[in-house]
């Protein structure tokens, strides 16, 4: 299995070894944007689908990632894939840690190494749509709620502790607080749990707000446990919310460019650990004006000059939206989803479903999106 020495990820034989993959946002935890309409939360969605909620879902899992796209990541050159998937999963009838079990086993039957990333916890650690939240981040709240989290992490090291392909654990996506104390706590627990159970594998910590803050938890730091950040600033840009900005360039004050971003990112290389970037990515702009494409060209090779491993937002998603997009970009032209449908995302998915739900579930298949070949040819380069 993976394990940690100074700053180095090493195999088995003692080879280092760098993590270089994608993430599969909006599968297993679904986000609406990434399905062309606005970001409300998963369990909403799926609450006014009614009677079709089993078999969309159903659908929509079936299509969203195959084993084609399994191989087709292989041929990429990617070497992993972090998963991160709604607890409720786990949770589902007819679903549950055996369909997990599946899902990894897809990828490490490839040897692709998995990181699984508990994406939604329970009662949502943050007051965002990506944790599946009802506004309010309840996970710090109230004490079964953690005790919940500590269950899921035993069921899930029970589960996969042998499999030398699943890469690590990335135990909790995002966390937002003040009460640091909690989140600490919480962390200190589930690495307790874990270990209980001869369980080795790589502990990955997420920062406090949003994957950024880790110096609260430096103490935490041990055998095969480090930490894993987010990185998407500046996020007026890589989001999309301001069209006219380019990079390099100013924003809020700043001239963001390769050297601003070093230095930005500098603070984590300090810590002799290897740190893992979870997430990074920007919306697509303009397929013409590129400016997107040199952030994240600039990005990586600052992750390689730091030896930090990554992992790109997203796979696959409804292309042109606010929010980084993905590799696999969907341009619908049936009028199913994107932004030139009747109805904004999910609410006209919703409406078609009525129609012709084989339609709709068609529109899922990775064939009808278009790979982005600028943004692969550099995120496959290294």
């Amino acid at each position: 299995m993976l394990q940690i020495q100074g700053k180095y990820i090493v195999n088995e034989n003692g080879q280092k070894l760098r993590l270089t993959g994608i993430a599969l946002g909006g599968w297993l935890m679904m986000e609406g944007y990434m399905l062309g309409g606005g970001n409300l939360p998963e369990h909403a969605f799926k609450e006014k689908l009614t009677d079709k909620k089993e078999e969309f879902t159903r659908e929509f899992r079936n299509r969203f990632v195959t084993l084609q796209d399994v191989q087709t990541i292989k041929k990429l050159g990617f070497n992993c894939v972090r998963l991160p998937f709604n607890y409720r999963v786990l949770e589902e009838a007819g679903w549950g840690i055996e369909y997990l079990k599946k899902v990894v086993e897809q990828f490490t039957d490839e040897k692709i190494y998995v990181i699984l990333d508990l994406h939604s916890a329970p009662g949502a650690q943050n007051q965002d749509w990506h944790s599946d939240s009802k506004g309010i981040a309840e996970f710090f709240e109230r004490g079964e709620h953690r005790q919940h989290f500590l269950k899921l992490w035993d069921q899930l090291s029970k589960t996969f502790k042998d499999n030398q392909y699943v890469a690590g654990y990335d135990v909790l996506n995002e966390p937002v607080t003040e009460k640091t104390d909690i989140l600490r706590q919480a962390y200190k627990d589930v690495i307790s749990v874990i270990r209980q159970n001869g369980d080795q594998h790589i502990i990955f910590l997420e920062g406090n707000y949003w994957a950024q803050q880790v110096e609260f938890m430096e103490d935490l730091l041990g055998k095969n446990i480090t930490f894993s950040i987010h990185f998407y600033e500046p996020t007026l840009f890589t989001f999309n919310h301001l069209p006219n900005l380019t990079y390099p360039g100013r924003i809020k004050g700043v001239q963001w460019n390769k050297s601003y971003i070093a230095k930005f990112l500098k603070r984590y290389a300090k810590y002799n650990v290897p740190i893992y970037c979870g997430e990074f990515g920007i919306a697509s702009r303009c397929v013409h004006c590129q400016k997107e494409y040199d952030w994240v060209r600039d990005v990586l090779r600052i992750f390689k000059d730091y030896g930090f491993h990554w992992t790109y937002w997203t796979y696959k998603s409804v292309g042109g939206m606010n929010y980084p997009d993905g590799l696999y970009q969907l341009f619908d032209e049936t009028g199913i989803i994107g932004r030139e449908t009747e109805h904004p995302g999910m609410d006209n998915i919703l409406l078609k479903l009525k129609e012709d739900p084989q339609k709709v579930y068609n529109v899922f298949d990775t064939r009808n999106f278009q790979l982005n070949k600028k943004l692969a040819r550099i995120l496959c380069s290294k």
